[in-house]
C-alpha cells in the first residue's frame, strides 16, 4: 500500500506522509466535516461540525505521531522519537483550546461550569498521564536515557534494555528474556541506575565486590618454616621477601598477597580505586573485601575473570593457613562426631 511505501522511505517527510496516510479513512469524515461547517448551516450545527472536525485532526495528529514513534524507535532517532511525543502534547493542546473557543465556553457561559467540572475529573484521573508527560520531558531534555539503554529500576524489580520510551511509559527487555512496561513517571519519582556508559567501556570499569569472612581460629604469626616456604612460593612473586618474616601475622601477608596479586593483573582498573581491606569483625569471622574495578565491562567476560579472581583467593587460604568460614553442615558435625 501507498503508505507502508513512505514510511519504508529514507526521507523523514514521506514517512511523516506515510504516518498520515495510515488512518486515510479519518481524513474522509474530516473533510465532510470541514465542508459541512463552512455551509450556510445554523450556528449551532457549525460549532458542532467544527468540534468534530477538531477532534478528527487531533486523532489523526495523534495516530501518526504513535505510528513514527515506533519506527524512530526501531531506528533509534532519539531527537525524532522525543519531537513525536511533542506533538501529541501539542494536538492534545490545539484540541482544548480549539474546543473552548468552538463551543465559545466563558466563565459565565452555560457550558463554563460543565467544562471546568469536566476538566477536574479527568484531570483526577488522567494525573499519572500529566506526570508522566512532565516527566517525560524533564527525563529527555537532560538525556538520561535513550533506546538501547541498560537500565536498573530496584524498586520495581527492573532489570533491562530500554527497547521504547513514550511519553507516558518506558519498555523493557529484561534479561530474565520478560518484558516490562513502567511509567516513565516512576523513573523520576523512584531510584534508577543507567549502566550503559559502564557497559559500553566509559568509565573505569565495572564495580567488583566480593567479601571473604575466615575462620579467626587460623589467624596467627607464621613459623619460620612457614614464611621459608610462602617466600619460595607463589607469595614470594609478589611480597618482598624481607616482609615475609616468622612472626608475621598470616591474615597481614594474605591481605597484601591479594592486593599485589589484583595490582599485576592486566584485568583490574587500578582507578577509581583498588582496595583491599578488613571491615568490621563479625560473630562468624574476620571478613576480607575485594573492592575493585574491572576493565572487561561485557557480562560473560566480567563474571568469567570475577570467578577466577575469587577462585584464586581461595585457593591461596591454604598456603597461609587460613580457611574460609563456614557454618557447619550435618556431613560436618556427623564427622566431628567420629573425631
Amino acid at each position: 500500500m501507498l503508505y507502508q511505501k513512505l514510511i519504508s522511505s529514507h526521507s523523514t517527510w514521506a514517512k511523516v506522509t506515510g504516518a498520515v496516510l495510515k488512518k486515510g479513512w479519518l481524513l474522509i469524515p474530516l473533510a465532510a466535516s470541514v465542508a459541512l461547517t463552512a455551509l450556510n448551516i445554523p450556528e449551532g450545527w457549525q460549532r458542532v461540525w467544527g468540534f468534530v472536525s477538531l477532534s478528527l485532526f487531533a486523532a489523526i495528529m495523534i495516530s501518526a505521531c504513535n505510528t513514527l514513534t515506533d519506527i524512530f524507535t526501531l531506528l533509534r532517532r532519539e531527537s525524532h522519537i522525543t519531537r513525536c511525543q511533542i506533538w501529541i502534547l501539542i494536538a492534545i493542546g490545539i484540541w482544548l483550546v480549539g474546543a473552548i473557543i468552538i463551543l465559545d465556553i466563558q466563565k459565565d457561559s452555560k457550558y463554563g461550569l460543565v467544562f471546568g467540572l469536566v476538566g477536574s475529573v479527568l484531570a483526577w484521573i488522567f494525573q499519572d498521564k500529566i506526570k508522566g508527560a512532565a516527566a517525560f520531558l524533564h527525563i529527555r531534555s537532560h538525556k538520561l536515557i535513550k533506546i538501547g539503554d541498560w537500565i536498573q529500576l530496584p524498586g520495581k524489580g527492573v532489570d533491562g534494555e530500554v527497547k521504547k520510551v513514550t511519553l507516558t511509559t518506558v519498555t523493557l527487555c529484561n534479561w530474565d528474556t520478560t518484558t516490562s512496561t513502567i511509567p516513565i513517571s516512576a523513573l523520576q519519582q523512584d531510584h534508577f541506575i543507567n549502566l550503559q556508559n559502564m557497559a559500553e567501556g566509559k568509565t573505569y570499569g565495572r564495580q567488583m565486590v566480593k567479601n571473604f569472612i575466615l575462620d579467626t581460629s587460623c589467624v596467627r604469626p607464621l613459623t619460620e618454616e612457614e614464611a621459608a616456604r610462602l617466600r619460595a612460593g607463589e607469595a614470594g612473586r609478589y611480597i618482598p621477601a624481607s616482609q615475609i618474616q616468622a612472626g608475621v601475622l598470616n591474615a597481614r601477608l594474605f591481605r597484601e598477597y591479594v592486593h599485589h596479586y589484583l595490582m599485576s593483573s592486566d584485568h583490574i582498573s587500578h582507578l577509581p580505586f583498588l582496595l583491599v581491606r578488613w571491615l568490621d569483625q563479625k560473630d562468624s569471622g574476620m571478613v576480607l573485601q575485594v573492592h575493585t574495578y574491572l576493565v572487561d565491562a561485557n557480562l560473560e567476560a566480567f563474571e568469567w575473570q570475577q570467578s577466577r579472581i575469587t577462585e584464586h583467593i581461595v585457593s591461596s587460604l591454604e598456603a597461609f593457613g587460613l580457611r574460609m568460614y563456614q557454618i557447619p553442615s550435618s556431613y560436618d558435625v556427623k564427622n566431628r562426631g567420629h573425631e
